[in-house]
């Protein structure tokens, strides 16, 4: 009988064990719940602290962070207002030589500013950012604002400016020709004098020379007047010479011929006919 009790008290140790783990499974369950409710009563309780830290996090932080960026994009009017408010702010075009030739860059004598033109390329950004401290001394204090004929490439070159020491650079949305950009929005929001235009190509005038040839008129008005006295006067010459003189062909053309190649025998009966007529005398 003792060895009976001693063998059955073995297993009981394990026995508990098994009932001690699954009220440690229910145990932190009931806390996971416990922590969800006290959440839940949180938010019910402060909703409004709840919307507004939802709301700096969401939106206020973001928004922070991107004013506080030094390169970032720029509406064409914001561009222009920052022109004009800022002394230290200048105009970057960075346009190829092409598209500058066909659309000039805006004018900015109304400013007291001029726009400067340095071509931006992939590849060559050591170049570019070179190029462009020759002209600016002090670029720890120079604002740029970037045009390109579209979005192009004007972030891109800000965002290399800001790294390479200078204060801010901004990249102006749509550029020239884009939506939204300069050209789109000068006619209601910007000075005339700051407009652009693309360039028309000027047609010389042309006229025919005496020789009936193609001649281009050229600016000299002198020239041309006297041109045109020398032709005036050659067909007055032409008016009064005698017809005779210039083309005796002519002349002999005038005089009406006869009919008849027998001069003198009109109706065509000369001797040798059967009955030839009398010759006039």
């Amino acid at each position: 009988m003792g060895f009976l009790f001693l063998g059955l008290s073995f297993p009981l140790p394990c026995f508990a064990s098994e009932t001690i783990a699954p009220t440690e499974e229910v145990s932190s369950k009931i806390n996971l719940e416990a922590i969800l409710v006290s959440i839940d009563n949180f938010f019910n309780r402060y909703p409004f602290f709840v919307a507004t830290v939802t709301f700096i996090w969401l939106v206020v932080i973001p928004l922070t962070e991107e004013y506080l960026q030094k390169y970032k994009f720029i509406s064409a009017i914001n561009a222009f207002k920052k022109l004009q408010d800022d002394p230290n702010s200048q105009l970057l075009d960075i346009r190829d030589s092409r598209s500058l030739a066909s659309l000039e860059s805006p004018n900015l004598k109304i400013l007291n500013k001029s726009a400067l033109h340095v071509e931006f390329r992939e590849g060559n950004e050591e170049g570019f950012v070179n190029k462009l401290l020759e002209n600016f001394g002090g670029p720890e204090n120079t604002t740029i604002c970037i045009i390109d004929n579209f979005d192009g490439n004007s972030m891109k070159a800000a965002e290399l400016l800001v790294k390479n020491g200078f204060k801010e650079a901004y990249a102006i949305r749509g550029g020239i020709r884009g939506k939204k950009g300069w050209q789109e929005i000068q006619e209601t929001l910007l000075p005339p004098s700051v407009c652009v235009y693309p360039k028309k190509k000027v047609k010389l005038s042309k006229e025919l020379n005496t020789n009936g040839g193609v001649q281009r008129q050229d600016n000299n008005d002198d020239d041309f007047s006297s041109a045109t006295s020398f032709s005036n006067s050659k067909k007055e010459n032409n008016n009064n010479r005698d017809v005779s003189s210039i083309n005796p062909t002519l002349q002999s053309k005038a005089i009406p011929r006869p009919s008849s190649p027998y001069p003198n025998y009109p109706d065509l009966k000369p001797p040798s006919s059967p009955t030839p007529s009398k010759p006039k005398s």
